[in-house]
């Protein structure tokens, strides 16, 4: 079967408050839409028809065609498809969407339009992921994901905080896992499979099998999947610090029809990944040896009851329980100068003493989690409403415990007073620069799409209401160098916050291939256990972080306005966006106390990101496809009235494949990136104009056996992601060259089933 193409986005969203001004802009481009539309049309009706793609982030299964907003899906067969290694991988071919990532902490989260961070929330199976926390080098992402166990990836673009609660202030990316249906053909009660695969960029290898099974009313599937790696690939002078990495990964899943309207799912999804890092790039005068070691467990076990139940207030009935448990260290190993030793008699001391130092940073979250979804669907007079409501709960525990120890290589005595500079006050280990924390998330939501005039018009209203509370562990707070309360009197505090958010969407079918849509929707994202509490005083170095018991959450509002189209032989969106993003937590020098700098998170950041993106997938005949994908957007800091470094540079995505049988398949893939001058000062670096070429196939070797390969970066591009190097100094040559993407590389999957 041909590839399944992503639907056009054209995106386009007036704000509220602006939108005269907003309206006034878009407003000579409308007329274009329809002529732009009838024209494809009438090349695209010209082949075979192009398989839907079905949609559930609005709780409800819907055509990608037929939601008021932007939901950009990756199915299982494109993951496959593409040979896709992680998440990053997965949507590489989706302009306006990034991945954000850090030295030692990987992949560490989504970006959405330009908004990125814990400002998108990620959610697999229902269960919100780990925050991402950002430490400088040793941030923490969110890489414990297994993207073989995918069945889909879903990705809300721009707020969608009514169905998703707290933290979808720039959108929302839904991962979906598989269930034993999904490796099952029609009749058959047994599935067995084996899976290698090899990458060159890291050296990677993979070996996998899954088993899948079908008796009676009870399915099940499970899942192992082994990775070793090594470090990325750079093409030209640049590299980066020597790796040796693996990780597990266990998935299992069990499904039960207990009867024609009801069913019961166990999900069970264990990873451990450890990555062991030759620290050069730390390597000094005072610092001889520097090693890492790196260690990720994620456990997750989600519960889910659905049940027909055809009441008078509800057809169907979701309830799902989950928890999940992550754990992080970073550890490293340094030979090195220490004063931890320094003696005020010996003068010679001064200079410092060799030492092991050991330090150990960890970041742990444990979630629980339950939901209850409710669906209806009536009719009343003219109209027919299909209703969505439900309440969810949810509760974190998050911790951050640090500890660090030097080792006197001559005496063997043991200090975890740890000074910067002989005489410096010492930093005292173990400590935490933020309590221990529970973050508890209440929410009521309620949606209907209400189908008016003949179903040509249907008008999607939605509310929601959050309560967000925040408890400090204040017994378990240490902050190395005292109570914090000494520096300007501010403590640790709880927060109690509630929020209503709204949407409204519209979609109205101009004919049976054309519809046009609109909406409104609202995010936020209220602060977390670091911006509100973080306790941190370094003497040494003269600087203090101070909590902030009046931060308030980041909100955002936006709207697309847009234009869809469909034939026999292809599809498209046109959509227009505009999103404000209001009181944006950002940190900032807030006094002096006794010589020490006090910085604190504050709510002083506006910004407002515009644009827009399209998608064009055309069937030309019944063995060539053609797929296009286009992004554009401009951002804006409204604050200090500069560019948004965060915003990508115009992209474009067009890959042509042809599929002469069933057996066998070849696409071609080039990514055209513009240039990126607008950035938020003068002294960063700007983006230069780039293109990549990838060309990726199948062959089915037998009924059981087939191959999927690909060559990526074919021409050998030197080119460094947007995301890599935005905000690096236009003069810092060594991280420029350190940041740039891996040369010609290529990529082998082979798969058995039986």
């Amino acid at each position: 079967m041909p590839m399944p193409m992503p639907t056009i986005i054209l995106s386009a969203t007036p704000h509220i408050p602006c939108g005269r001004k907003t309206l006034s802009m878009l407003m000579p481009l409308l007329p274009l839409l329809p002529l732009l539309g009838g024209a494809i049309s009438a090349h695209a009706q010209e082949s075979d028809s192009v398989d839907e793609v079905l949609v559930t982030a609005t709780y409800l299964q819907r055509s990608a065609q037929d939601i008021a907003g932007t939901v950009s899906v990756i199915t299982d067969q494109e993951i496959k498809q593409t040979l896709a290694d992680s998440l990053a991988d997965v949507i590489r071919y989706q302009p306006g969407l990034g991945m954000d990532s850090a030295a030692r902490g990987g992949d560490e989260g989504f970006s959405i339009r330009g908004i990125g961070g814990n400002r998108v929330l990620t959610v697999i199976d229902g269960v919100r992921s780990t925050d991402m926390y950002a430490a400088g080098p040793s941030s923490y992402g969110k890489d414990g994901f297994e993207v073989d166990d995918l069945k889909a990836v879903e990705v809300i673009r721009g707020p969608a905080s009514v169905l998703y609660g707290a933290d979808a202030l720039g959108g929302v990316v839904l991962l979906r896992t598989r269930d034993a249906a999904d490796y099952l053909a029609p009749g058959q009660g047994l599935h067995t499979e084996l899976r290698a695969a090899g990458s060159s960029d890291n050296n990677q290898g993979k070996l996998g099998a899954t088993i899948a099974g079908q008796s009676g009313r009870l399915g099940s599937v499970l899942q192992l999947t082994r990775r070793d790696f090594e470090e990325q690939d750079v093409n030209g002078s640049g590299s980066l610090n020597p790796q040796d990495g693996n990780s597990n990964n266990l998935f299992w899943k069990t499904q039960w029809e207990a009867s024609a309207s009801q069913s019961f799912s166990i999900a069970i999804d264990a990873s451990e990944r450890e990555i062991d890092t030759q620290l050069d790039s730390e390597l000094s005068s005072s610092v001889s040896r520097s090693v890492g070691t790196d260690t990720t467990s994620r456990q997750r076990i989600s519960l889910m009851h659905n049940w027909e139940l055809q009441t008078s207030l509800v057809d169907n009935l979701s309830t799902r329980l989950h928890r999940q448990r992550t754990n992080a260290d970073q550890q490293t190993g340094q030979t090195r100068t220490s004063y931890a030793f320094v003696n005020p008699r010996n003068p010679a001391s001064f200079r410092g003493t060799q030492a092991e130092r050991f330090t150990s940073l960890e970041f742990n979250q444990d979630t629980i989690s339950g939901m209850i979804i409710a669906g209806k669907s009536l009719a009343l007079g003219n109209t027919t409403h299909d209703m969505v409501y439900g309440i969810s709960h949810e509760q974190t525990e998050t911790e951050r415990p640090r500890d660090r120890f030097d080792t006197d290589l001559s005496t063997g005595t043991i200090s975890r007073a740890i000074p910067s500079y002989p005489m410096a006050p010492p930093e005292i280990f173990p400590n935490k620069t933020f309590p221990d924390t529970r973050t508890v998330r209440s929410g009521l939501f309620f949606q209907d799409e209400i189908a008016l005039m003949d179903e040509n018009l249907i008008v999607i209203p939605g509310v929601r209401y959050d309560r967000y509370q925040m408890d400090p562990d204040t017994e378990s707070l240490f902050t190395g160098t005292g109570d914090i309360s000494d520096w300007g009197g501010f403590e640790i505090s709880k927060f109690d916050e509630t929020k209503v958010s709204y949407n409204l969407g519209a979609i109205y079918r101009l004919n049976a291939n054309l519809t046009t849509f609109a909406q409104y929707a609202e995010g936020f994202r209220p602060p977390n256990f670091d911006e509100a509490n973080q306790a941190f005083v370094n003497l040494g170095h003269g600087y203090a972080t101070v909590p902030n018991p009046d931060l308030k959450a980041e909100t955002s509002q936006g709207m697309e306005l847009g234009l869809r189209g469909t034939t026999d032989s292809g599809r498209f969106t046109l959509a227009l966006f505009d999103n404000h993003y209001e009181d944006f937590i950002e940190s900032a020098l807030v006094g002096m106390q006794d010589g020490i700098m006090l910085f604190q998170d504050s709510n002083v950041g506006e910004a407002r990101i515009y644009g827009a993106e399209a998608t064009y997938d055309w069937q030309l005949n019944a063995q060539l496809s053609w797929r296009n994908s286009l992004a554009w957007a401009r951002g804006h800091d409204e604050t200090s009235d500069t560019a948004l470094n965060s915003v990508d540079p115009v992209t474009l995505v067009s890959g042509l494949r042809y599929q002469r049988s069933d057996r066998w398949a070849i696409e071609g893939i080039a990514t055209l990136v513009g240039n990126k001058s607008r950035v938020a000062a003068d002294d960063q670096i700007t983006g230069e104009a780039y293109q990549v070429f990838d060309l990726i196939g199948h062959y089915h070797l037998s009924r059981s056996a087939s191959i999927r390969f690909g060559v990526f970066n074919v021409f050998d591009a030197q080119y460094a992601r947007w995301s890599r190097i935005r905000g690096l100094s236009a003069d810092d040559a060594d991280a420029i060259a350190d940041r740039q993407a891996p040369g010609t590389n290529a990529r082998l999957a082979v798969n058995f089933s039986f």
